[in-house]
């Protein structure tokens, strides 16, 4: 059985660029993909696909928060870590499309700023060139002082990083789901869920513009993915990815997240 599938159109168009025709070539030819300097014409030819990316990264991130929540109010809190922790990870790669850097891989990750001159810039540090934790890493490298959910931590970690840690506890760590007990990060939503006052949280969360919550161990699972849905939406307000979204996207995100119904008005403004 054969299964068909896209790579990121940024990547694609970039081997392209440069003559590889075959995700076979990118070994052979790693020296000339890590060391093309881009030219005006490359950016030009780029930024459209970067912006396509960021739309799908968009559109993949708020599908992955609408079934984090859903698994909220039916209490699987298991599954509710690892799909708000998959919200935060497109909403990253989006962000960055937004702000004019990609991130590509040839055997370990790279970061490309679309700008003229620039190249592929790897490091040998590890964390650098994990899919998840690449990522991370190298949007913290680049918005560590930029980014106000990176203004403070949670015990030791950022809180990407803190949201990924509570991601591979569920999927690779623990032995088991816990439902329907829960980590204890997930006691306050638990209670709230019990006591009918979930919707209350969430809206609480939501306005919560001194972004307190995302720092707190009680809140920040589903705080951190809803402050940075915002944080996203503005970067790609800003350089016009998300200026005319289509209706009928829109009302699937309208529906999916059941926004009315549970008081989550987070993309009011598309």
């Amino acid at each position: 059985m054969s299964i068909n599938y896209n790579r990121n159109r940024v990547q694609t168009k970039y081997e392209r660029l440069i003559g590889i025709t075959t995700p076979e070539e990118l070994k052979d030819r790693k020296e000339d993909f890590k060391n093309h300097l881009l030219t005006e014409s490359d950016v030009l030819t780029l930024l459209p696909e970067a912006k396509l990316d960021a739309l799908d990264f968009f559109n993949n991130a708020v599908i992955s928060l609408s079934e984090g929540i859903d698994a909220i109010y039916l209490r699987r809190f298991s599954w509710a870590t690892v799909k708000l922790y998959y919200a935060i990870y497109y909403l990253l790669r989006a962000s960055l499309a937004a702000k004019k850097y990609v991130l590509m891989r040839n055997q370990s990750m790279f970061r490309l700023k679309l700008k003229a001159g620039e190249k592929p810039y790897n490091t040998r540090n590890r964390k650098f060139n994990a899919t998840h934790g690449g990522t991370i890493a190298h949007y913290v490298d680049i918005y560590s002082n930029a980014d106000i959910l990176l203004s403070n931590k949670i015990g030791e970690r950022n809180v990407y990083e803190w949201m990924e840690h509570a991601r591979d506890v569920i999927n690779y760590l623990d032995v088991s789901f816990r439902d329907p007990q829960t980590l204890n990060i997930w006691d306050k939503f638990r209670e709230a869920a019990e006591n009918r006052q979930l919707t209350s949280l969430l809206s609480r969360i939501q306005n919560d513009n001194d972004y307190i919550y995302c720092f707190q161990e009680d809140f920040a699972v589903v705080a951190i993915p809803i402050k940075r849905l915002q944080l996203t939406i503005v970067d790609m307000y800003s350089c016009g990815y998300l200026s005319s979204p289509s209706n009928d996207r829109f009302n699937y995100y309208d529906t999916i997240l059941k926004q009315d119904e549970r008081g989550l008005h987070i993309l009011d403004n598309l």
